[in-house]
């Protein structure tokens, strides 16, 4: 509890004595941020860990699969 209360003080403490001139730079780096969520380079892959329950599988539902994390973003499987 007490480096909870000394983490929360110090980026407090941090937080605050940001002078007004760091807003804008603050703002610029928040939209550059931003915009590699909303658009991530071609150097982030999206993976996920992909398996089956069962062996109630078949190639179509398979491809299906494929085609439906592709259309999500999903680069790995």
């Amino acid at each position: 509890m007490v480096k909870i209360l000394c983490g929360l003080s110090l980026f407090l403490l941090l937080f605050t004595s940001c002078k007004k001139n760091n807003t804008e730079t603050i703002h610029q780096r928040s939209k550059y941020l931003e915009s590699g969520f909303i658009s991530p380079p071609d150097s982030v892959q999206t993976s996920v860990y992909w398996y089956w329950i069962s062996d109630n599988i078949s190639k179509e539902g398979v491809i299906k699969d494929l085609h439906a994390m592709k259309e999500v973003g999903i680069n790995r499987a």
